[in-house]
């Protein structure tokens, strides 16, 4: 049978938290350090930024900008920044794998997602894609997810449901559209992203959003978390043949 819901899921609130308390902040601390190397001392202030629901090429052109730096100076600066963060990630949870946990019910939702025959998963995250693939193995998640579109494809998380769509057809040969993608996140912004393509959202409270606040986004579905793994499993494989 040949899958007919792709299903992609955010990581971070989502599948997983990485606890804070591992590190102060590691993007903060990658992007005084690249400066540095460019002879630009100076504390990055990060007090005022959000970075829910954004992706990490935006996060470094945000928060320098923040920063006051023009967008000239901020791109060359962004490999360096990538490498030293994702080397600083990879320490602290090689280090210290128990700084990952899983959300409720997340693994039991994959593994019956997996086993579903006309279900296809999928990742959209904002992470770039070793600092997602850093993050799932510390809880041996990464064989449930073959393929995805990730913080290095685009900018704006807007764009990367598109992404996310070209690598499920390259990797399955299935063409999705419309109701047939299930986009799964923690944030307003995993709610909105695919409603240009005609997307479904399942927003879960279990990150920085409280389920009101979800519920506000008009999400077609909204849950606390994945606990309830078969009410779970009928919005993602809701009859969408109406």
């Amino acid at each position: 049978m040949a899958p007919n819901r792709l299903a992609l899921f955010d990581i971070d609130g989502t599948l997983l938290r990485t606890a804070r308390e591992a590190w102060e902040n590691p993007f903060q601390d990658a992007m005084g350090r690249a400066l540095r190397e460019k002879g630009k001392p100076g504390a990055i202030d990060m007090s005022k930024f959000r970075p829910g629901g954004k992706t990490d090429t935006q996060i470094i052109y945000e928060v320098l900008g923040q920063n006051g730096m023009e967008e000239r100076d901020i791109e060359p600066l962004v490999p360096a920044i990538r490498s030293k963060y994702l080397a600083h990630l990879r320490a602290k949870v090689e280090g210290n794998p128990g700084c990952v946990t899983l959300k409720p019910g997340v693994r039991e939702l994959l593994a019956d997602l997996r086993a579903h025959p006309e279900v296809l998963l999928g990742l959209l995250t904002g992470n770039f894609e070793e600092g997602a693939r850093i993050k799932l193995g510390a809880q041996g998640l990464n064989g449930y997810f073959a393929f995805g579109a990730f913080g290095e494809n685009a900018r704006s998380r807007s764009d990367l449901p598109q992404r996310a769509l070209d690598a499920a057809q390259r990797h399955s040969g299935h063409k999705f559209s419309r109701k047939q993608i299930v986009i799964i996140g923690d944030t307003p912004n995993d709610i909105h992203c695919g409603r240009h393509l005609g997307a479904r959202a399942v927003a879960v409270a279990t990150g920085p959003f409280t389920l009101e606040q979800l519920q506000a986004e008009e999400p077609d579905y909204v849950f606390e978390d994945f606990s309830d793994t078969p009410r779970v499993m009928a919005a993602i494989l809701e009859d969408i043949s109406g």
